[in-house]
């Protein structure tokens, strides 16, 4: 971790070469522990590609000869492409949402994303979209697109309407065709980088069946505004170092023990602070079927201990959505419940990917809302070496006993993401 988040990793900024580094200092200790490369060319490196469109002007939102400007009568909260459009359709609960739809309804919730996955845009009360990132009018930022991947599954764009433009959608007639555009002035493109390994399973029967262990390589670049003197670079020793040497560690003690029944790979993800651009290219191009991961296990955050569980315990966001966290904490995992419920930590990493597209899919943290967070001072300084090591050692067993078992976690009823 003392290298992982060093000054002289300069932050591992999303996309840019201190990423790549830590790619391929992960890779390196792959390399040495004997597991198989899954990335480019032979090796535990996977290079992603990408283009983000820049827009010019406010988006438009239209249906017939009216219009709306971001900024003004809405707000665009998030947008997928450049130009979205397609049937308006009002939100019935438990109906089918058409593919391409513009839903309107009262507010988008967390809950609805298998509901809402085919629509293309989403059309909410003032504050319905949720927490709206930026400035106030800010031209919005349009969602990274991966080169030569087709998305499997994604959340629709969202715009909150002011009352007036709410009550007037309301009026329009189901079916009119509704337009959200904006203008593109330019098309930035860069590369992510994620690192993969795999160590295959022992049984040919069980072999087939895929553990994914996984955690965020990225963190935030220096900031070019940073006062005179002041330090700009953002260490990420807890986000996410700590669940990156987390999972290296485990990956070095499976790999060093007998061989598992089931598959396991181990994945660090590239660019989640830049809207989890490597866990959605691993998605949307697994370097194993989807089908076959009966499980994943995102490490975020556990280098410090959360005052709100007991003492050397973990917490699991979505705990209460599957069999997955009993079942690993009655095997001697420290995990408990999230204990922060109104952060949504379950969908803010890159487990929501794969939870999205029906895989049993959580994030293992101890973020404990410290006031360090995304800043300079997130430092390996602050990091509780003691809490770290007896939470990955407490997980250690039971992700082995998963390893070699045949259950298999299920969603609860109703509780699929």
């Amino acid at each position: 971790m003392e290298f992982f988040a060093s000054d002289a990793m300069n932050g591992r900024g999303s996309g840019t070469r201190d990423e790549w580094i830590a790619a391929t200092y992960i890779a390196s200790h792959l390399r040495r522990w004997g597991l198989e490369p899954l990335g480019d060319e032979g090796g535990y490196v996977q290079a992603i590609a990408v283009e983000r469109p820049e827009l010019g002007s406010p988006p438009v939102l239209s249906v017939g000869d009216r219009r709306y400007v971001h900024g003004k009568e809405i707000t665009v909260a998030s947008i997928t492409a450049p130009r979205l459009s397609g049937p308006l359709t009002r939100h019935q609960p438990g109906a089918v949402v058409p593919r391409g739809a513009v839903l309107l309804l009262p507010e988008l919730t967390r809950e609805m994303g298998e509901a809402l996955a085919a629509a293309a845009l989403v059309l909410a009360r003032q504050n319905g979209c949720g927490p709206i990132r930026g400035q106030p009018g800010a031209l919005p930022r349009v969602s990274p697109r991966t080169v030569g991947v087709r998305p499997a599954a994604a959340r629709p764009a969202c715009v909150a309407l002011d009352g007036a433009t709410y009550t007037a959608m309301e009026n329009v007639a189901a079916g009119a065709t509704v337009t959200l555009e904006g203008d593109v002035k330019n098309v930035t493109r860069s590369t992510t980088w994620n690192a993969v390994g795999r160590i295959t399973g022992s049984d040919r029967q069980h072999a087939q069946e895929v553990i994914l262990l996984s955690a965020h390589l990225d963190h935030l670049a220096p900031r070019p505004n940073a006062a005179a003197g002041a330090d700009n670079i953002f260490n990420g020793a807890d986000d996410d170092a700590s669940g990156a040497v987390a999972v290296m560690e485990l990956a070095d003690a499976i790999a060093r023990g007998p061989r598992p029944k089931r598959t396991i790979v181990f994945a660090w993800f590239g660019s989640e602070e830049a809207g989890g651009t490597g866990s959605r290219f691993f998605a949307d191009k697994p370097v194993v079927p989807l089908e076959r991961i009966i499980a994943n296990l995102q490490f975020e955050m556990i280098g410090r201990p959360d005052a709100k569980v007991p003492p050397h315990t973990l917490w699991l966001t979505g705990y209460e959505r599957s069999t997955l966290g009993p079942e690993l904490a009655r095997r001697g995992a420290k995990l408990v419940q999230d204990p922060h419920p109104e952060q949504s930590f379950f969908t803010r990493s890159d487990n929501i990917q794969f939870a999205r597209r029906g895989v049993v899919a959580h994030t293992v943290s101890s973020f404990g809302l410290h006031k360090e967070y995304h800043t300079p001072a997130d430092e390996t300084r602050f990091i509780d070496f003691s809490h770290m090591t007896d939470a990955i050692r407490s997980m250690l067993a039971p992700i082995r006993w998963l390893a070699d078992s045949t259950f298999k976690p299920e969603w609860l009823p109703g509780k699929k993401p």
